[in-house]
């Protein structure tokens, strides 16, 4: 008995998934709207991050290019935060698009539309993921989370 108990544990512990750190990776997130706004934010596994915000709009306007950036190292918090929720979303299994479905998105949407763009690598892996943030998609909770804490990031370390 003490054996099924064991093997039924171990066997547990396998198809809940190990869930560990990333190790040697970079993720680049950006925030797209196609009419005009562009945010990207690039971290690697050594804590450095690169954030660029740009608004093509204002600046064919003003027939300037006006890249507000800013770049530093991530806080052991912030770090730590990070790479539970990359560990947590499993990116390497996921679908590649999320938020685009035939009932839901007409032509006006999308042409007006806010887009995430995720780009994961880790070792010789890469995963890229684009989504449509609309509100009837099942985006996956994780993938929410991760969006919200990189969004908030980069809102937090960009100079004004």
């Amino acid at each position: 008995m003490k054996i099924y108990s064991t093997t039924l544990l171990l066997l547990a512990l396998l198809f809940s998934g190990c869930k560990t750190a990333p190790k040697d990776f970079k993720l680049v997130f950006s925030m797209e709207n196609i009419s005009g706004y562009k945010l990207s934010i690039e971290i690697d596994n050594d804590k450095s991050y690169h954030i660029q915000q740009q608004n093509l709009f204002f600046d064919s306007y003003a027939k300037k290019e006006q890249i507000n950036h800013s770049e530093g190292t991530l806080s052991d918090k912030e770090f730590n935060e990070l790479t539970k929720l990359i560990a947590g979303n499993w990116l390497f299994k996921m679908k590649n698009t999320y938020g685009f479905s035939k009932e839901s998105n007409s032509s006006k949407d999308l042409l007006g539309g806010l887009f995430y763009h995720l780009n994961y690598t880790e070792k010789n892996r890469s995963k890229y993921i684009l989504i449509h943030p609309n509100l009837s998609s099942n985006n996956p909770k994780n993938l929410s989370r991760l969006i919200k804490f990189l969004s908030d990031f980069s809102s937090h370390h960009l100079k004004e």
